[in-house]
């Protein structure tokens, strides 16, 4: 199958759910992804902003991704979270990420020393990793969770022609139209959208399929406005993604990923608790997503 087919679709940055005690729940992971297979995703992609990677140690992330992969079914594919603040650590990850059976990786900016990290630093700490990962490399733009370091649309020029780096994951404030323009002429290189608020947009220009948030709890929507586009129904996917744009704005988008896992937890699936620092939604929060969600998914997925 080819890149561009791998990575065609919606991909849920898969949530790491932990119990009371701060334990990650094995059994509600496998739960959401077994519901997860019934769905028309492309794929899944835990251990990122989302995963809450920074909270887990080595161990746990393998164990996440050995989890899925065990249950996932055959036509869903396995993009990892990997970035580490060296190359080296970075490829000493991605080696154990291979052995669980992961396809591709995605690797987020490094951003400890941020004031360093300019276009001839990220550009080799990318072909370094790159170099010498046994898997295909996604790069991960996103400067809000980054330290504010930027993949420039030069950098990305010259990495997309790199035959072992094949995408993008684009969660910046920048036209994600520019990311797709800078890709060289042949390159097997491919963009994803990092949020709903800009998805749409992003298909309408170049891009192939997103890394969504809200993925996590309503896929089976998300997967439809692909669909949509893809079918050439824009005027519906128009429509659609704007009021799933303002579900967001109103739910999540507010809460981070405390307000993504309450979002599962009302809509079916395990989402669990976040991770200390990270603090569960107060009860209020909670009784507000709920009286939104009821009301707006009542009228357009079916669900209260």
């Amino acid at each position: 199958m080819e890149t561009k087919e791998k990575l065609t679709g919606i991909y849920p940055p898969v949530m790491t759910p932990f119990d009371e005690r701060g334990n990650i729940d094995y059994a509600g992971l496998e739960f959401n992804i077994e519901k997860m297979n019934e769905t028309k995703l492309r794929g899944y992609m835990p251990l990122g902003s989302n995963g809450e990677f920074r909270s887990l140690s080595d161990e746990e992330a393998i164990k996440v991704l050995k989890t899925i992969a065990g249950v996932k079914s055959k036509d869903k594919f396995l993009m990892a979270g990997a970035g580490r603040e060296s190359a080296f650590a970075t490829v000493e990850f991605i080696k154990k990420a291979a052995d669980t059976g992961a396809d591709f990786v995605s690797v987020l900016t490094p951003h400890y020393y941020a004031k360093r990290m300019n276009d001839d630093a990220l550009i080799a700490y990318f072909e370094n990793v790159a170099d010498n990962s046994p898997l295909p490399v996604l790069m991960y733009c996103a400067p809000s969770f980054a330290a504010g370091v930027l993949l420039s649309f030069n950098a990305v020029s010259k990495l997309a022609a790199h035959p072992n780096i094949i995408g993008m994951k684009d969660t910046s404030k920048e036209d994600i139209a520019n990311y797709v323009k800078a890709i060289p002429a042949g390159a097997n290189f491919y963009v994803l959208a990092g949020s709903i608020s800009k998805f749409l947009y992003a298909l309408k220009n170049g891009a192939v399929g997103g890394v969504l948030s809200m993925a996590n709890y309503l896929p089976e929507l998300c997967c439809i406005l692909q669909s949509l586009f893809d079918e050439g129904k824009i005027e519906e996917a128009d429509a659609m993604s704007a009021n799933l744009i303002s579900l967001n704005e109103k739910t999540t988008g507010k809460y981070g990923v405390a307000g993504v896992k309450a979002a599962m937890n009302l809509l079916g699936y395990k989402g669990g608790l976040p991770r200390i620092p990270v603090l569960p939604l107060k009860e209020n929060e909670k009784s507000e997503l709920a009286a939104i969600f009821e009301s707006a998914c009542a009228e357009h997925c079916g669900k209260k």
